[in-house]
């Protein structure tokens, strides 16, 4: 359902994101230390997934074909 409003592309670089739910989770659930590695590592693979996401906005916007 999430996935119909994506793109291939899109949907592939959003699950990207999933190490870095399956990081925090273990902070959340298993009571992980929260380390400099962990939060750059989620600040460094979010902003890569971020800029995808509006690189293929910004494309669309200026008329390009997917």
């Amino acid at each position: 359902m999430a996935l119909r409003g994506l793109s291939a592309t899109q949907a592939a670089v959003v699950q990207l994101s999933v190490p870095v739910i399956a990081g925090f989770g273990g902070v959340v659930f298993v009571s992980e230390q929260i380390s400099l590695r962990l939060i750059l590592s989620a600040i460094l693979t979010l902003g890569g997934i971020l800029m995808v996401i509006l690189g293929r906005v910004n494309k669309n916007a200026k008329g390009h074909p997917n």
